[in-house]
Order: structure tokens, then C-alpha cells, then sequence
């Protein structure tokens, strides 16, 4: 297998543990939110809405957990689901995040793989597979994480987390727009996905500035579409116009792939956009220091971001120049529309 094979096959099964990891992070997040969002920032951990909060602390508890049993079940199917939930528990508690999640799937996933090879007598073959290979595995990486990798890969996290946390003028900046311009790009995609597991894992840790600017980019691609819509009519066809109220509806609940429909019709105007009008929007956002702490998107954070007017600001501003910008790249590289539609 040639080293690009072996790089997208890493890359897909990174995709399949991200993939069961966002129903976690998306359930967790939201709980957090709406238990903050009716009980109040400083809600008392034991009344009810304390306490749905706490369910999503626990849920957001189990990325790194999720993420390596998934990891390893991509690489070598079900034999590496118990040792990957296992050490993955070790992960979550040595405090090593959605990376140590990471480190974790790939060693199960490929000691797993590897040690399936390893010929046995016809009798001993599902013996194997439910007691040696989980044994085994659980055992060797679990100790080598817990000895060997664990505290180091900490220290790493720790100093991520703390230089995120530090982060300040041109470099928040630059953060902001990259995870925004990754956002808008697949929306939805496996670019996407990693700009959303990486805010998460970040939001996971109390980090809130590169969670606000990746949960900030998820709805601009299709106000943009929309907007860009309303701005000159004659650029679109009839069904077109219609997606792009359908892409408003999407994008207030918080829905990127509203924006699908325009890329997959013109992606070479459409994609650089949405990337630059979204980039710009969480630009902006880092530039005033804008953070909000729950895990809702775009408009449905609005009540919760540090200034209201700026956020909006931030939004406003961002969509308006992928509008202007798609519908400029769409007039003046002669983009033609099917006027018949239009009738």
C-alpha cells in the first residue's frame, strides 16, 4: 500500500470516530446549554437545571472515550471496541482529552489488527477473539498509556490548553478565521468535521474562544447564500432563489449544509465565498473578543455572547462580503443562468 493509500485510510478511520463522537458531543453540549440557558450561568448544581446541566458535562466527558472504542473499531472492526472503551476511560480520566481519545484508537485499533493476523489452531480461534485479544490489547496499551504516554501527552494537552487560553490579538485572530474557513469549506465534511471536534474538544476543556468562532461559522454559509439571493435575483434561477430561503431556515437552527445546494451547483464561485465571508465573520468575533460558553450556534447563541451588538456585528459583516463577493465572482466571470427558470 503506498503511503497517500495509508494516509487516507488513517484519515477514514479518524472520520468514523469522529463521526459516533458528535451525536456525544452534540447531546452533551446542548444539555450544558439549555440547563445554563433556563437555570442561569451560576445555576446550583443540585436543583434541576443543575443537574441537567451535569448530564452534559458527563456527555461531553465521553469524547475522548467514544472517539478511541470508534477509532479502533474502524481500524479492526468489533475485537477493538472493549480495549478501546476501556483504556479510553483512562484517557478521560489521566486528562488527555479528545487527543489522548485519538492516541488511544489508533494503538488499540492497530495492536487489535495485528495481533488478528497471528495464526491459531481452528479450536482456539473464538477463544481469540473474545479473551486473548481484548485481554491482551486492554492490558498492553492500557499500561503503556497509564506508564508511558499518558502524563507526557497531559503535559502536552495542558500546554495546548493553556496557549489557547492565552491566545490574544493576531494570533486568536488567525485561529478564528482558519476554524471558519474549515467550517465552510465541506460543510459538513470531513474538513468540517475536524474544525467541529477540534472547537468541542477546546469547548470541552473550558477553552471558549475557538468553540465560539467554530459554533459563530456553522450558520454563515447559508445566510450568505440567502443574502446573496435577495442582493440580485437575476443571478440565480427561480429554484435557487427558493434554496435560499430554505438555507435561511437551516442556517437559525443551526444547519451549514443549507448552503449545499448553491456549492454543489457552482462550487468554484460558491465555496471560496462562503470560506472568506465565514472567515471574516470569526475574524472579526476574535478581534473584539467575543466569547460565548454553550455550546449553541450562531444565532441561537446570540443571548449568550460576552457583547451582543458586536457578535451581531460579527455576523452582519461576514455575511455580507461572501454575498457580495459570490454574487461579484458570479457576474463577472460570466455565469450564466438558465432564464428560462426564471420565468
Amino acid at each position: 500500500m503506498s503511503f497517500k493509500s495509508e494516509m487516507r485510510e488513517l484519515g477514514n478511520h479518524l472520520q468514523t470516530g469522529v463521526s459516533y463522537m458528535i451525536p456525544v458531543v452534540t447531546a452533551g453540549g446542548l444539555l450544558m446549554s439549555i440547563g445554563t440557558l433556563v437555570g442561569g450561568t451560576n445555576v446550583a448544581a443540585n436543583s434541576f437545571w443543575g443537574q441537567v446541566k451535569n448530564l452534559g458535562l458527563i456527555g461531553l466527558q465521553f469524547i475522548p472515550i467514544v472517539i478511541a472504542a470508534y477509532i479502533a473499531f474502524s481500524i479492526a472492526d468489533r475485537p477493538g471496541l472493549a480495549p478501546g472503551f476501556i483504556v479510553g476511560v483512562v484517557a478521560q480520566k489521566m486528562g488527555t482529552g479528545f487527543i489522548g481519545g485519538i492516541v488511544v484508537g489508533l494503538l488499540v485499533g492497530y495492536l487489535t489488527k495485528w495481533l488478528k493476523k497471528v495464526p491459531v489452531p481452528q479450536k482456539l480461534v473464538t477463544v481469540k477473539a473474545l479473551l486473548f485479544i481484548p485481554l491482551i490489547v486492554t492490558a498492553v496499551i492500557g499500561l503503556l498509556y497509564i506508564y508511558i504516554i499518558g502524563t507526557p501527552l497531559k503535559a502536552v494537552v495542558d500546554g495546548l490548553t493553556g496557549w489557547l487560553q492565552g491566545m490574544k490579538g493576531a494570533n486568536s485572530v488567525l485561529l478564528a478565521a482558519i476554524l471558519g474557513a474549515m467550517m465552510a469549506f465541506d460543510m459538513g465534511g470531513p474538513v468540517n468535521k475536524v474544525a467541529y471536534t477540534f472547537g468541542m474538544g477546546c469547548y470541552a476543556q473550558g477553552v471558549y474562544a475557538p468553540s465560539t468562532a467554530m459554533l459563530l461559522a456553522i450558520a454563515i454559509p447559508p445566510f450568505i447564500m440567502f443574502v446573496a439571493t435577495l442582493f440580485d435575483k437575476s443571478l440565480y434561477s427561480k429554484e435557487e432563489i427558493e434554496n435560499g430561503r430554505t438555507a435561511a431556515i437551516m442556517g437559525i437552527f443551526g444547519i451549514t449544509e443549507g448552503a449545499i445546494p448553491f456549492a454543489l451547483a457552482d462550487p468554484l464561485r460558491v465555496i471560496p465565498s462562503i470560506m472568506v465571508g465565514t472567515a471574516v465573520s470569526c475574524a472579526l468575533n476574535a478581534a473584539f473578543g467575543v466569547t460565548q460558553k454553550t455550546a449553541l450556534t450562531t444565532l441561537m447563541a446570540l443571548p449568550f455572547a460576552s457583547n451582543i451588538i458586536l457578535y451581531i456585528v460579527s455576523i452582519v459583516v461576514g455575511v455580507l462580503v461572501g454575498a457580495v463577493m459570490v454574487n461579484a465572482l458570479k457576474k463577472f466571470t460570466h455565469h450564466n443562468v438558465d432564464q428560462d427558470a426564471l420565468k
